[in-house]
């Protein structure tokens, strides 16, 4: 039970790795707070907490932060999750959709962490955890935006992670390779043919498989653990190899 009696912050849990990490975290003790986009329904687990809120809006983190003070005083982890994939190039790629995509994987994680740091501060051995991306590594062909929201991550991490070494808050990163989610089956669509699609994941992951959620949030919550307590400002490629070819 490495959570018990811990309090986390998951954003974009409905579904895939966010939704996997949410159900370790309370596997093992955990009470958590998770957000999502869709009506939250009546039935709720114990330990389970479900919040809607736009994670780019900075008024929405005020009021979420603010009941996350009033209820549970502290937050020991928080995991910025949320976010979106939309392929694109540099004639492909409007101002609107560039500015969508760097809000969305980028600012919200920066809003997320600037109105959870107060209550982390308020916990001891309190850390973040980012989601970030193998294109957060490596450039990747018709992903211009979304590989750059993703790669700024690494320095927005280890920056961070500097400035609250004297809070006693480690921060770091988890970026995996593809992972059989909703994020993965968009750019099936687009390939438009299973046997193409699954060749590409072959060849570009070493281990000749893309990865199952779990595996990624079994990453995420080692990371969140006291087991990592000495790791702080990583980025940690969970990608079958993928950036090492």
């Amino acid at each position: 039970m490495r959570f018990k009696n811990k309090i986390a912050l998951v954003t974009g849990t409905s579904s895939g790795i966010g939704k996997k990490i949410v159900d370790q975290l309370i596997k093992e003790g955990c009470t958590v707070i998770a957000t999502t986009r869709k009506k939250i329904p009546k039935k709720i687990p114990k330990k389970l907490e479900l919040y809607k809120i736009d994670v780019t809006s900075q008024n929405e983190w005020r009021i979420l932060s603010k009941y996350i003070h009033k209820k549970f005083n502290k937050l020991d982890i928080l995991i910025n999750n949320a976010g979106v994939r939309i392929s694109g190039d540099i004639n492909t790629t409007s101002l609107d959709l560039w500015n969508h995509i760097i809000k969305t994987n980028l600012t919200s994680i920066f809003l997320g962490c600037k109105h959870c740091i107060p209550l982390l501060k308020k916990s001891k051995n309190s850390n973040i955890v980012n989601l970030a991306s193998i294109t957060s590594i490596r450039g990747v062909k018709n992903m211009l935006a979304y590989a750059t929201s993703k790669s700024a991550m690494i320095t927005f991490t280890s920056s961070l992670a500097l400035d609250l070494a004297k809070n006693n808050i480690r921060v770091n990163a988890v970026a995996p390779g593809a992972v059989d989610t909703k994020m993965v089956w968009s750019l099936r669509k687009e390939i438009n043919s299973q046997e193409k699609f699954d060749k590409r994941m072959k060849e570009a992951h070493p281990l000749g498989r893309i990865a199952k959620p779990q595996e990624i949030a079994n990453v995420v919550c080692f990371i969140a653990s006291s087991d990592a307590s000495f790791m702080t400002g990583l980025t940690i490629p969970v990608d079958g190899g993928r950036s090492i070819r």
